[in-house]
């Protein structure tokens, strides 16, 4: 239980640590804007400090890989599918691997990407939704949202509409990252709260 408490703590962490890292990251960049600049530019070549960034996402993908077993034994723990747990829990797993790739592969690197394991994460919030079903509540219309907003801002970002451009690519992404990161440090709270860990 302690053990997953701590897991748990580490995906609450997630959504800080990456927004936390964007925003240093770009107080260290005259000029950069949020509004035409992919995030990663932040540990391009252009970049003023990109080890700000790139370090940052490297830790940050290490604790969301973490979490992942966090969120896993909690499902279970409140009674929840164990192979839709399993599946949340590997996507989660998969999209930290590929935030740590982006790191230390620092576009323009063709390893950047990933292997596009990041779009793991898309799929997720539906699998953990499946994995708590009837037991999840409130939790579960967020796990359902957030995956509807996930393949929203995803079906733009990938040209949908053709409504990206570079004079607004930057905000595309960050509002990606809105639908990507916050379910996941407020599901780990929701999850430690109904398992009584320490976070709660």
């Amino acid at each position: 239980m302690r053990r997953e408490s701590l897991l748990l703590g580490f995906a609450v962490a997630v959504p800080v640590l990456y927004f936390g890292v964007m925003l240093v990251a770009a107080s260290t960049w005259p000029g950069y804007s949020h509004v035409t600049q992919y995030v990663s530019e932040l540990g391009g070549p252009d970049a003023k400090h990109p080890a700000i960034f790139n370090v940052g996402i490297v830790v940050m993908g290490a604790v969301c890989t973490l979490s992942a077993w966090g969120i896993f034994g909690a499902a279970r723990t409140v009674g929840g599918r164990r192979v839709m747990s399993a599946l949340a829990a590997t996507c989660i797993a998969l999209f930290g691997v590929a935030m740590m790739m982006g790191g230390l592969f620092p576009m323009p690197n063709p390893l950047h990407g990933g292997f596009g394991l990041g779009f793991a994460m898309v799929l997720a919030p539906l699998f953990l939704a499946l994995a708590l079903g009837g037991r999840g509540g409130a939790l579960t219309v967020l796990l359902l949202g957030s995956f509807a907003f996930m393949i929203a801002t995803m079906a733009v970002m990938m040209g949908v509409g053709h409504i990206v451009t570079r004079a607004n690519v930057g905000l595309w992404q960050r509002l990606n990252a809105l639908a990507m990161f916050p379910w996941l440090g407020v599901t780990g709270l929701a999850l430690a709260r109904r398992i009584g860990g320490p976070t709660a």
